[in-house]
């Protein structure tokens, strides 16, 4: 006779197996459990139907089912739907009002914007009847373009974030252009920004194409700015200008780059002429090179003769400004200057030094900007972690170093780390600090994070005197002999 088991002994057999031991559920801990269980069946879950949203764009848009209206822009017929155009204001005020094409069928939109196109117009349209989009980087202006006609605040902000992600020496000024134009704020300061750390950090070392695609207006903001990333003095910035202004007046030499001894030639050879910036051809180029800091750029004795070697800037740009550095001299030398301890961040960033350098390796680097700086030896130094400035004063150069005991500078220091498309993706910036060195004395300015990656750029602004009440207004002068 076989044994025969009941369907709970089976159950407290199979559990007692898993479990390895014999247990009972309480009551209390089965109320626990179908709570649980009621909770979960009785909470409605919110899905997105992918298939759902494929079938409107497909239906609706692609094949117009349904159409309601038919908009024609560019020679082009988009059988489209009120109800989803209504998203637009530009559309919704249109039907909604009293207009002719509140009643019509048929509609033609006069595009007037020459960087909207049949295939932004595709995309926009299409937007309207899907809850994602696919932005492409190559065709991103002309979407942002025909966004900006339908007022379309949502596609707008998302084209901005494609830009901003996707800045780099192909796509900067037509970004900075198109932000310009539609009134992006944010996209253009970034763009801006972008121009000025890779202004000299790139576009002087790169196919002439890119430097000859930065306008006039361009340049000229950016030669004038304050956080201008200057590859080492304001020399370098006068040499940038050289080769620009030869290539935009030199088409003919296409994409070749031109030879320093070619654009030396075409200045220099000009002997006995007026000054380059005085003439009809050089006259338009005068608002950039009023950007230049004069009294930063004649600082060192070969870059002076090299100036005036070139014959693009007038004597009378200059000479005020010797006049003045003399005086200046003069000033540290009689002990009535010891250097800016009370000077204003405006006119700090109006007048001082800019200059810049790139480390490529993490380790310790010690280096000073040449130039007269009135008697100061100012080296700065790294050891990858901090960012310090040391007034160096060795006993067998004292002769040519000043014999304050107390000299004062204002500095302030930025350092970035920039990706594969030139962009910020790390920036550390320094308050302007107003420093009191001692002979000897060294200064940390700021520290550095542990994990940067190198090569990194730094880019510095001093002043090593204090501003004269009567100093020369170069923007007076210029105007002056112009």
């Amino acid at each position: 006779m076989g044994l025969i088991y009941s369907s709970s002994s089976i159950v407290d057999n199979v559990t007692n197996y898993i479990s390895g031991r014999k247990r009972k559920y309480s009551d209390s801990e089965d109320d626990e459990v179908n709570k649980v269980i009621d909770i979960a069946l009785h909470t409605p879950k919110r899905k997105k139907l992918v298939s759902t949203a494929q079938y409107i764009y497909q239906a609706l848009f692609e094949e117009g089912k349904n159409s309601d209206i038919t908009v024609c822009a560019l020679g082009e017929e988009f059988y489209l739907h009120k109800i989803y155009l209504c998203q637009s204001p530009y559309f919704a005020s249109m039907f909604g009002g009293s207009w002719l094409e509140a009643t019509k069928k048929y509609i033609h939109i006069d595009v007037v914007d020459p960087l909207i196109t049949i295939d932004s117009l595709k995309v926009v349209f299409g937007s309207l009847y899907n809850c994602e989009i696919t932005l492409n980087p190559l065709q991103i202006v002309s979407t942002l373009a025909t966004a900006t006609m339908f007022q379309l605040d949502g596609l707008i902000e998302k084209c901005t974030e494609v830009m901003l992600e996707t800045i780099n020496p192909k796509s900067s000024l037509e970004y900075y252009n198109a932000a310009c134009q539609y009134g992006d704020k944010k996209l253009q300061d970034v763009c801006f920004k972008w121009f000025l750390v890779n202004l000299m950090t790139y576009y002087f070392s790169h196919p002439v194409v890119n430097l000859k695609s930065i306008p006039i207006p361009l340049m000229t903001k950016l030669v004038a700015h304050p956080d201008l990333f200057v590859m080492q003095t304001e020399y370098s910035i006068y040499v940038l200008l050289k080769y620009w202004v030869y290539i935009l007046t030199h088409p003919e030499i296409g994409d070749e780059t031109p030879s320093s001894k070619e654009v030396n030639n075409f200045f220099c050879s000009r002997k006995n002429e007026m000054p380059y910036l005085l003439t009809d051809e050089g006259r338009k180029f005068v608002p950039v090179f009023q950007g230049l800091r004069i009294p930063n750029l004649i600082s060192h004795q070969m870059d002076v003769e090299l100036v005036l070697h070139d014959n693009i800037i007038p004597r009378s740009w200059l000479n005020p400004v010797v006049l003045q550095q003399w005086k200046q001299v003069l000033r540290v030398n009689q002990n009535d200057d010891k250097g800016p301890s009370e000077v204003s961040n405006e006119i700090f960033l109006e007048t001082s030094l800019r200059c810049g350098r790139i480390l490529m390796v993490n380790e310790r680097h010690v280096w000073r900007w040449t130039g007269f700086h009135f008697g100061m030896d100012l080296l700065m130094m790294t050891d990858g972690y901090t960012v310090s400035v040391k007034r160096n004063h060795r006993s067998e150069f004292e002769q040519l170093l000043s014999f304050q005991t107390t000299r004062h500078i204002a500095i302030r220091v930025t350092v970035v780390k920039l990706n594969e498309q030139r962009q910020i993706v790390y920036s550390k910036q320094s308050e302007i600090l107003k420093l009191s060195l001692a002979k000897g004395e060294e200064v940390q300015i700021m520290a550095l994070d542990k994990d940067l990656e190198y090569p990194i750029i730094i880019s510095a602004n001093i002043l090593y005197t204090s501003p004269d009440s009567q100093e020369i207004n170069q923007e007076e002068v210029v105007q002056t002999v112009s």
